[in-house]
């Protein structure tokens, strides 16, 4: 059903629904009523059409057939459901959609949401990427990151390309991979290094290889992101244009890495770095049925658990061979090799074996002090006792549930919670 300026109308098919709503554009028919034509568009229905071109994708991918693969691909771009969900995506479901970008637009109003949809169907295949804007946010060690901001149509036409391109690059994808992709997260990380490091496993005899790239989103070689990738050649040649596209004021084109404030740029480091994971993986007992490195990564930071009689110095020259190939070098300050009753950081959780074998997660001391500060600053910020308390509550909330399978006993955030109580009533100033 779409409500225009006078009465509903009710459609048979989704395809005369579409040609109505493409004539009321162009006509200029859609004004005060846009909220409606935008609110009643069938998302579920487009939910489901783009989902099902993407499982074909994947099969056809898992197959090797990379014509049909293409073809499927450039379907779904030219689908007004994918457009739709692509502009709704980066317009109001995604957490920095109210970042500008060298437009200088944090919000789009509804009747500007259709008629980006309407020029994406039209230019999808002959995009114009805009330059960037800069943005430079703290980093935990006092330096700074940049991010490069696109413009909002710019973010919605990559998140368009990232529903073709992902389930392709899923389809052989490694297993051990848990940045930035469906249906993974850290949890799922946490997991598999508890089943690595159990006492079961003789996780106290193992030693622990940490890795971190250094400056991975800024590096990273155009040419092999572009090599693997798979996407038709129309997309391609915009996509290539999309990470050339240089910083406003800084530069006018950029000859390696991806902007990290893109949509797309997380699955291009991941197709960049994939089999990252698997180093090592050659390494075997006598028996010849086990392996003696398991490689786990989340986006650019991995970690490898060694098994005793694994030769450390071999990986440690695979990994450098393999970020070399890619334009990339390890962070030498962030490397070590540990043993697994000392301990180790990953993902916010210190992980250890203490001398019975036993494995314990908790929280890392570095993650603890974060959030004592976001929450002392949040209580600080200039705003209302009632919505300080109300965010703080929404933060300290998200970090609990985020170490849900953790040993929790010496983080209770007593001494924090008492700070807040004396705060409200006046016995602290």
């Amino acid at each position: 059903m779409i409500i225009t300026n006078q009465t509903p109308i009710e459609y048979r098919s989704l395809w005369t629904m579409r040609l109505h709503l493409a004539a009321l554009l162009q006509m200029g028919r859609i004004s005060r009523r846009a909220d409606d034509v935008w609110k009643n568009l069938p998302w579920k229905r487009f939910k489901g059409q783009v989902f099902r071109l993407q499982r074909c994708i994947f099969k056809a991918q898992k197959n090797n057939q990379k014509a049909k693969v293409k073809l499927l691909q450039r379907l779904l771009l030219r689908s007004r459901a994918a457009q739709a969900l692509a502009v709704k995506q980066v317009t109001q479901l995604n957490q920095g959609r109210k970042t500008p970008g060298v437009d200088g637009k944090t919000a789009l109003s509804t009747r500007e949401r259709l008629m980006l949809c309407q020029k994406l169907n039209k230019h999808w295949y002959h995009w114009k990427h805009q330059q960037l804007r800069r943005v430079n946010i703290p980093k935990p060690n006092g330096k700074t990151r940049g991010l490069g901001i696109p413009t909002m149509a710019d973010r919605a036409w990559q998140a368009l390309l990232k529903l073709a391109a992902e389930p392709a690059y899923e389809a052989t994808a490694g297993e051990r991979s848990y940045g930035f992709r469906i249906g993974r997260c850290t949890a799922d990380a946490q997991k598999l290094i508890f089943n690595n490091l159990s006492s079961k496993n003789n996780g106290k005899d193992k030693l622990i290889l940490e890795t971190d790239i250094s400056k991975c989103f800024d590096e990273i070689d155009h040419q092999v992101m572009l090599k693997k990738i798979v996407l038709p050649i129309e997309a391609l040649r915009g996509l290539k244009m999309a990470i050339k596209a240089g910083v406003r004021g800084e530069y006018p084109s950029s000859i390696k890495g991806t902007p990290q404030g893109g949509v797309i740029s997380p699955l291009l480091a991941n197709i960049a770095l994939d089999g990252f994971e698997n180093l090592g993986s050659n390494q075997w007992t006598r028996q010849r049925s086990i392996s003696l490195v398991r490689g786990i990564r989340y986006a650019d930071d991995a970690v490898f658990i060694c098994k005793p009689g694994a030769d450390i110095q071999r990986l440690q020259d695979d990994i450098d061979e393999f970020l070399k190939s890619r334009g990339l070098r390890i962070n030498k300050d962030k490397t070590e090799v540990s043993k697994a009753t000392d301990g180790f950081d990953f993902l916010g959780w210190r992980f250890r074996v203490n001398s019975r074998g036993v494995f314990k997660s908790t929280p890392s001391s570095e993650n603890y002090a974060d959030i004592k500060a976001k929450v002392k600053a949040t209580w600080k910020s200039g705003v209302t006792t009632e919505a300080r308390l109300k965010k703080i509550e929404s933060q300290v909330r998200g970090w609990r549930n985020y170490h849900k399978h953790c040993d929790m006993s010496k983080h209770s955030l007593w001494s924090l919670n008492h700070w807040l109580w004396r705060k409200p009533s006046g016995r602290q100033t």
